[in-house]
């Protein structure tokens, strides 16, 4: 089978790639890298948030 993903919406493009993965997700890998990449995310945003309360950030 051939398409031209050009010719489809992005949704349609979507779903079809989404739909072809699925049975090889292993959800609870996945779970925990969700949850890995939040704890990331806040510690980042806390390092930022000191480092603009201590006056690192960029000048206004």
């Amino acid at each position: 089978m051939q398409w031209e993903v050009e010719a489809l919406e992005p949704a349609e493009l979507r779903r079809l790639v989404l739909d072809a993965v699925d049975p090889y997700i292993d959800r609870d890998v996945l779970a925990r890298q969700i949850a890995r990449e939040e704890e990331q995310r806040r510690a980042l945003a806390a390092f930022l948030n000191g480092w603009d309360a201590a006056g690192g950030g960029a000048p206004a």
